[in-house]
């Protein structure tokens, strides 16, 4: 798994385009978007990410899964956990940023995703024609 800084986690090779393309992508590249946008984290936030198989997140991932998906058996055994905090987008002229996150899961049958946002305060940075001060316009972020 790579934790790419413009809000992709990929499978196979990084994802380095910022400027997000309709889904389902033409070249069929395996990757989740938690929020593939214009992420400028060198102008602002953190992005950080870990591997667990913590029994008391597991659990609480588990109790997730179950509530919504009841009639599926699930008990998580591995979790794969990506946080963008606060990120800002490329060309900010603000202190604008983006709080979200991704939980990869699964008991090794059935697997699970998990978005999480929190405060999202824009949604395109400069290279994919947005605007400096309002984070808005151009090509928005995409998730999936």
């Amino acid at each position: 798994l790579q934790v790419n800084n413009n809000g992709v986690i990929s499978f196979d090779t990084r994802v380095n385009q910022y400027t997000p393309d309709p889904f389902p992508l033409a070249d069929g590249r395996p990757f989740v978007a938690p929020y593939w946008a214009d992420v400028d984290n060198v102008n602002g936030g953190d992005i950080f990410y870990r591997e667990t198989t913590d029994p008391t997140l597991l659990a609480r991932i588990t109790e997730d899964i179950n509530q919504y998906f009841p009639k599926i058996p699930f008990t998580a055994t591995w979790a794969f956990v990506a946080t963008w905090d606060h990120v800002a987008y490329y060309g900010s002229t603000t202190n604008k940023g983006n709080t979200f996150q991704a939980a990869l899961t699964t008991d090794t049958k059935t697997s699970f995703i998990i978005l999480n946002y929190w405060d999202i305060q824009w949604t395109t940075g400069a290279a994919s024609d947005g605007d400096a001060e309002t984070g808005l316009g151009g090509t928005p972020a995409h998730v999936g």
